[in-house]
């Protein structure tokens, strides 16, 4: 049975295939094995291929889906932790190209000061709206109390008031956040329940309940649900519609009134025979193949369930593939307006999916991919034993946004992992991509690459290495001509890479202290706002702190001030930047920080034009993981506090 290792590297999941009993310790201590440079991709994602019929389609998913079936139904990803690049111990790499004379920043739209969406939240893009548990309209605030009730109140006033709460149906589901579009809220959540197939032959037996008996059983897919509320009467609101979508929910944005999401479904839930009760692995093995064998194109194709009628979700003439197998998932991109959640399109790719990101037109899948069927090499390198890299390529799949329509444009692939979807960015008709590969010896490079749409491929046109060698990428923030990525061991290096050439990249300076910004906010005037970790020079953690960058001379960024909170410090938004608010006409930033000693409190962050920062305590708060800030007008903001937000209040910091 082949197995598939994942190791958490840097805060994403490094994938790497294994074989039976060999241990991911054993693997990466071994002198024997050494990790092969991964510059040259063996696999080719671009230009996606439309499939011939539902029999290619199905032929497609069935094939390679016989090489992943045994004993016990579909081979498991087995995971291991551990792996932690802060305790490698060499130095930096100098920064090719770096100037010796100055580069001044130049202004743009993205150096500007960003404040929070129409709707409240903080969110990558300017003009892309993202799901939260809460959302506001200036005059209303909707928000989620625990994953099930939906509570609106009126906030016009100096006291807030509720007008109504609603149940939303249904009993297993999780992780609900919100979209605000007009006058709909729309809930989006992971829905725990089990997705049965009606009809799906049987034919060597039903299904049961014992797992090691000999008894075929049924696990549990997830999926996603989508409630449409209508808020028109905020008093009276109304459940307008429910869809639920076969698989997870990888993102989901708003344009505007048009909404998209990207769902990843995974292989069909068989009956699964197992060994026992007479029944050999041989034998338990045969059976499941023939299940798999027996499954129709419907059984893997995403699909969609309203009022109790379930439709497949893509045509087979929908659904694109890319040359080589990219893994056993079909992604899917859905597009509706917020007042028509049932008329929708959907374009589907036979990949898996890892990250999605969106600018105002273009949209992106990030899909890892495993080094092949055979991870072992004995000739590449002309040693006795060679294991590739861990994670050798992600493929990357761009659509072309326009109002209600959504096109696949282009393929293309990279070497390497990308951490999160803050480390890709879209501006005038180029990618950008902050990577990190592992090279020999367990060694951690990382960089960016600039990538253009041609014929249908995403091609390589300039990438820059070498930053933040065995380092981890904590950070991100993309400007138009300019990136500042963020990397730790044990002082944190703000590397300012010019991207006027993206053809060119170019580390033009780069500052080093201790401590590190997990999240980067642009101010406007060339400043930049870091939240993050405080350390010594040994990269000794000592809490949370905030800090404020100037980086107008590119070639010599500064640090203009900085305050720490203690050592039981954390803040919440360094994971999830949406429990961040700018308020740009105040010069204030909003924010919780946790301590273990005291409890959670609300904080502004007041910034001078010269840079220094300055600390006020606003209020307790029940708990700061989950707190929301939410922009009103005139200074004030709603706070939605405690991690089931059953508790709001209005505070004026005008």
């Amino acid at each position: 049975m082949r197995l598939i290792t994942k190791v958490a590297v840097g805060g994403s999941l490094a994938t790497a295939a294994t074989v039976t009993g060999l241990l991911v310790s054993g693997v990466f201590a071994g002198s024997v094995l050494v990790v092969a440079d991964p510059l040259a991709p063996s696999a080719r994602a671009d230009g996606l291929l439309a499939f011939d019929d539902c029999d290619a389609l199905l032929d497609w998913y069935v094939d390679r889906a016989l090489e992943d079936v045994g004993p016990y139904g579909w081979d498991d990803d087995v995971i291991a932790y551990g792996t932690d690049l802060r305790g490698m111990t060499d130095g930096l790499s100098p920064m090719a190209g770096a100037a010796e004379d100055s580069v001044v920043m130049q202004r743009s739209a993205k150096s500007l000061s960003q404040s929070n969406s129409e709707t409240g939240t903080n969110t990558q893009e300017a003009d892309v709206d993202e799901p939260d548990s809460a959302k506001t309209d200036g005059r209303r605030v909707v928000r989620l109390i625990g994953n099930s009730t939906l509570a609106i109140t009126d906030v016009t006033g100096r006291t807030p008031r509720e007008l109504s709460r609603v149940t939303l149906p249904g009993k297993e589901f999780y992780g609900a956040e919100l979209l605000l579009v007009g006058d709909h809220v729309l809930a989006l959540a992971s829905d725990g329940d089990r997705w049965v197939r009606p009809g799906f032959p049987r034919p060597l037996g039903g299904p049961g309940t014992v797992v090691d008996d000999g008894i075929a059983r049924k696990a549990p897919v997830g999926a996603t649900k989508v409630f449409d509320v209508d808020i028109s009467d905020p008093t009276r609101p109304r459940l307008a519609h429910v869809d639920r979508y076969t698989g997870r929910l990888v993102s989901a944005r708003q344009y505007g009134d048009t909404v998209r999401l990207v769902t990843a479904t995974g292989r069909p839930d068989l009956p699964w025979y197992f060994p026992g009760r007479g029944i050999s692995e041989a034998e338990a093995a045969r059976r499941n193949e023939a299940l798999v064998r027996a499954t129709t194109v419907d059984d893997w194709l995403p699909a969609v369930r309203t009022s109790g009628r379930t439709t497949p979700l893509l045509d087979c003439a929908d659904v694109l593939h890319p040359h080589t197998w990219a893994g056993s998932d079909t992604v899917a991109v859905t597009t509706f307006t917020g007042d028509a959640v049932g008329d929708r399109t959907s374009i589907g790719i036979t990949a898996d999916a890892q990250v999605a990101y969106s600018s105002g037109d273009r949209l992106y899948v990030a899909s890892a991919q495993l080094p092949g069927d055979d991870p072992f090499d004995d000739e590449r390198l002309g040693e006795p034993l060679v294991l590739r890299n861990a994670i050798t390529r992600t493929d990357l799949h761009a659509f072309a946004l326009d109002g209600t329509d959504t096109t696949y444009v282009a393929s293309g692939t990279i070497a390497g992992d990308v951490r999160d979807r803050w480390s890709l960015d879209e501006y005038d008709g180029v990618l950008r991509v902050a990577w990190t590969r592992l090279s020999t010896r367990d060694r951690a490079r990382n960089g960016i690459i600039t990538m253009t749409e041609r014929d249908g491929h995403l091609v390589r046109i300039g990438e820059i290495r070498g930053l933040g060698v065995d380092e981890q990428i904590q950070a991100v923030r993309w400007f138009d001509a300019v990136a500042v990525l963020v990397t730790f061991r044990q002082v944190d290096p703000l590397y300012t890479i010019d991207l006027t050439d993206p053809s060119d990249p170019i580390a033009r300076g780069a500052l080093k202290i201790p401590g590190y910004s997990g999240y980067l906010h642009p101010l406007g005037d060339d400043r930049l706002l870091g939240l993050g970790v405080d350390a010594t020079t040994a990269g000794r953690t000592l809490g949370a702190q905030a800090a404020t960058f100037d980086i107008t001379d590119l070639t010599a960024p500064r640090r203009t001030g900085q305050v720490g909170f203690g050592s039981a410090t954390h803040l919440p938004a360094i994971e999830d930047p949406r429990g961040f608010t700018w308020l740009p006409d105040l010069r204030t930033g909003v924010t919780a920080v946790r301590d273990w000693r005291t409890g959670s409190r609300l904080i502004a962050l007041h910034v001078e034009k010269d840079g220094t920062l300055g600390v006020q305590s606003l209020a307790h708060v029940s708990s700061g993981w989950q707190t929301r800030t939410l922009p009103l007008d005139d200074g004030r903001i709603a706070v939605i506090e405690s991690d089931n937000g059953d508790k709001l209040r209005v505070l004026d910091l005008g």
